[in-house]
């Protein structure tokens, strides 16, 4: 009996699948997931993103309501500008992977931002409008604190406090709206305060979950960023056109000049008695300007001598009131030394009576208490 070479490789892997097939309930399929986050971490994250977004829009309408009041094209820019890096520093802090350091740079964000403004002048803010921007910058500085109280524990809280306060001291910034990623110096700061944290990076749903708020938080800033930066271009456009008007109106400003002095020279008897005229009201002004600068510094000197009598007089008066104030502080102490003479005398008088008569006083009765004590036994015996 012959035995096909072909079938007898159908029968081995006939039987090789019938195997794994047998064996397939015995393969199970994992996908390492991460730990989970917490539900005080989880909370953490979405109040702080939901915080930013207020953040965000409150910054968005203070600096509109500060380009529609701002007069000129500078402080229009400057508010624009604003709204631009604190809404990018605010979304680079708050999609940030672990919630306690995402909160704590919104945190510092805003506590840079309300101690820039304070302490800024309103030249260099928005002119008469900063005190909107301060208002703001003040309202985020405190809803960031009541944030973090409300959303951390007690001690966690305490510990965020601090950190924020010694970070935004130690690490002082040029502009109020720029962050940093402090990360490593909050953890450093927990371990030497003694606390050993860690952080769980999420499950899949979770982490899934954060890239797509991250990707929608920056894709929603970069758009508002690019129409903001559109209404820069324009303002500085208007500001362009705006130059074109007023230097074209100097040109037709020239040209008008330019014809003034061509009919000038074809009339040169007009232009000579122009001329003379123009002089002789010169030359009264210069004269007047004289004389209104000698009287001005003519009276300044009256001013300055009348002033220096006045000191004098003031003076001499002043020394007088201390001698006449000196000679009766004087008379008064001297008319009240033998009253205060004749009270040391009497104290020392009774001292000497207490020292001296005291322990007379004191043999004389221990005397009688002896005496009778003798009496007393003798009766006895």
């Amino acid at each position: 009996m012959k035995i096909n070479g072909y079938a007898l490789l159908q029968a081995a892997a006939a039987l090789c699948a019938a195997l794994a097939l047998t064996g397939c309930s015995l393969l199970k399929v994992a996908v390492a997931t991460g730990d989970p986050l917490s539900k005080e971490e989880m909370n953490v994250r979405t109040m702080t993103r939901g915080f930013y977004y207020d953040m965000a829009a409150e910054v968005a309408r203070t600096a509109d309501s500060i380009a529609q009041a701002a007069p000129d094209v500078a402080t229009r820019v400057a508010a624009v500008r604003w709204k631009i890096r604190a809404t990018r520093a605010g979304v680079s802090a708050a999609m940030q992977g672990i919630p306690d350091v995402a909160l704590a740079d919104l945190w510092i964000l805003c506590r840079r931002m309300n101690e820039a403004f304070a302490g800024a002048p309103d030249s260099l803010l928005f002119g008469p409008q900063s005190d909107i921007a301060r208002d703001a910058a003040r309202r985020l500085d405190r809803r960031a604190g009541r944030l973090a109280r409300q959303v951390l524990p007690d001690d966690r809280y305490t510990l965020m406090e601090g950190f924020v306060a010694d970070y935004v001291r130690e690490n002082p910034a040029s502009e109020g709206d720029e962050t940093d990623n402090t990360t490593l110096a909050w953890l450093e700061y927990l371990r030497a305060a003694g606390v050993e944290s860690g952080y769980a990076t999420g499950s899949i749903a979770e982490v899934l979950a954060d890239v797509n708020d991250r990707l929608s938080g920056q894709t929603q800033q970069m758009s508002n960023s690019i129409g903001w930066s559109k209404d820069i271009f324009e303002m500085r456009l208007g500001q362009d056109s705006l130059r074109m008007q007023v230097g074209a109106q100097l040109d037709s400003l020239e040209r008008s000049f330019a014809r003034i002095v061509a009919v000038a020279e074809n009339l040169p008897e007009i232009s000579d008695k122009v001329l003379e005229e123009l002089n002789r009201q010169a030359t009264q002004l210069i004269w007047t300007m004289n004389a209104s600068v000698d009287n001005a510094f003519a009276d300044f000197d009256r001013q300055r001598g009348e002033l220096q009598q006045y000191v004098s007089r003031e003076r001499e008066a002043l020394v007088e009131q201390l001698r006449t104030t000196g000679g009766d502080l004087v008379r008064t102490m001297l008319d009240a030394l033998p009253g205060l003479v004749g009270k040391i005398l009497l104290y020392v008088v009774l001292a000497l009576a207490v020292l001296v008569g005291g322990p007379f006083a004191l043999g004389f009765w221990l005397g009688g208490v002896r005496a009778r004590a003798k009496a007393r036994k003798a009766e006895n015996s």
